[in-house]
């Protein structure tokens, strides 16, 4: 009878630390969550201003086209830009994706064992490091893309006063 008492000690004990462990998870999930929360409002707005340089990008292409340059390199910068910007439309499809997926996970995370807690958690906070890094990547690029954008509209503006002397 002691054994069978010292069992079910042991089985309860063991509950209730599982039960501290995954309240535990719990606290971290919502903490992530949050976290989640923040950069799918970076990601949403870093989306518009992405559109918003990809259709200024499209007008200033549209207005190059029938002008006679005669330096080449703006020609290779708006091409770069253009698969910068096509690399930046992949990989904002990309995180939409994973935003998505990220919701979905929310749903039944309570209901798992601790041990599934835990690498869903792992794998979560892996992929927002590297959603971060990926926006700051691209905010740099888009810095970048801006200031090459000024240094062409001022060749372009030399040489349309020199033209016009």
């Amino acid at each position: 009878m002691k054994t069978l008492h010292s069992v079910f000690l042991i089985l309860l004990l063991v509950v209730i630390g599982c039960d501290d462990q995954k309240k535990e998870l719990a606290e971290k999930f919502d903490k992530l969550q949050a976290q989640h929360d923040s950069l799918s409002q970076a990601h949403s707005k870093f989306k518009s201003v992405h559109e918003g340089m990809s259709q200024k990008h499209q007008e200033f292409k549209s207005s190059l086209e029938g002008m006679e340059l005669q330096d080449s390199t703006i020609l290779e910068d708006v091409a770069r830009h253009e698969v910068i910007l096509k690399t930046h439309d992949a990989l904002l499809e990309g995180h939409d994706e994973i935003f998505s997926a990220h919701d979905e996970l929310r749903k039944g995370f309570g209901e798992k064992s601790a041990a599934e807690m835990e690498v869903q958690l792992s794998e979560m906070m892996e992929t927002h490091k590297k959603l971060m890094d990926e926006h700051t990547d691209m905010e740099e690029e888009h810095v970048m893309m801006e200031k090459e954008h000024t240094m062409i509209m001022s060749k372009l503006d030399s040489v349309k006063t020199t033209e016009s002397k």
